[in-house]
């Protein structure tokens, strides 16, 4: 799938001015943090005319894509070398998901500026979005590989679900104080060394813990079909202790209408 068009140059001279317009207009999206710059700011950055932009783009709209599709697969090659490293310096479940953790949070971070202009981008240019669907994807599909091979170890009865959704939360979380696709929360460096803990010890405990049941019990309103916690005494795992009873309220009678003399 091509970004839009463009005319890739062969000659060397033009190559570098190739690489300068793409270069430029990178830097643009990092120092905005959107798309809300012109060709004469790529023209002026890059040391290019806008002739010769126009030479190889479209328009400035063919010029992101092509910029995006670059940084996806730097990010996504930079993600597989992780991820393939953790696996090999690793030897369990915790310290797999604990250093994947802790290596996306700080890759994450590192591109956090180009990530933040392309999503919001994102949100009106079809082509972007489907681009950064397929790397998260592949990112996905990444971690599943190398946390599955701890399957066994997964307590979750849909290890490759928990997987999912466990990186989901911990991409959602980063995201949300990295202001990719929004605005940025400020922290200190304590709150992000705080925070990578936090996911790491959430996401390998949702994947090594098995799920509580829970019991469809009416409230005293007489609706039924809510899910609550049933406590201690209902029926969990082992099947060994049987839930107790739901406490029934004694009827009443009608309020008497006799006042009381005075």
């Amino acid at each position: 799938m091509k970004p839009g068009p463009q005319r890739e140059p062969v000659q060397s001279r033009s190559k570098a001015s190739y690489e300068r317009m793409l270069a430029a207009a990178q830097e643009l999206l990092k120092i905005h943090g959107n798309d809300e710059f012109t060709l004469t700011d790529v023209s002026r950055v890059g040391k290019v005319s806008v002739g010769s932009i126009y030479c190889r783009f479209d328009s400035k709209d063919d010029l992101i894509r092509v910029v995006q599709e670059r940084v996806q697969t730097d990010i996504q090659h930079e993600q597989r070398q992780l991820i393939a490293r953790v696996a090999l310096e690793t030897s369990n479940l915790h310290d797999l998901v604990a250093a994947l953790t802790a290596g996306m949070a700080e890759h994450l971070r590192h591109h956090a500026d180009i990530l933040r202009a392309m999503m919001l981008r994102a949100n009106h240019d079809p082509v972007v979005a489907r681009l950064g669907k397929m790397s998260h994807q592949a990112a996905i599909a990444d971690i599943k590989l190398a946390i599955l091979r701890y399957r066994d170890d997964i307590a979750h009865p849909d290890p490759e679900r928990a997987v999912q959704a466990g990186f989901n939360i911990m991409y959602s979380a980063l995201a949300r104080v990295l202001g990719l696709g929004s605005n940025r929360e400020q922290g200190d460096a304590w709150e992000w060394e705080q925070l990578k803990r936090d996911l790491t010890h959430s996401f390998a405990a949702y994947l090594m813990s098995e799920p509580r049941a829970t019991t469809a019990i009416a409230h005293d309103g007489g609706q039924p079909g809510s899910s609550v916690d049933p406590g201690p005494q209902a029926d969990m795992k082992h099947g060994t202790e049987t839930a107790a009873p739901v406490p029934q309220r004694k009827p009443r009678g009608r309020p008497s209408s006799k006042v009381k003399a005075g």
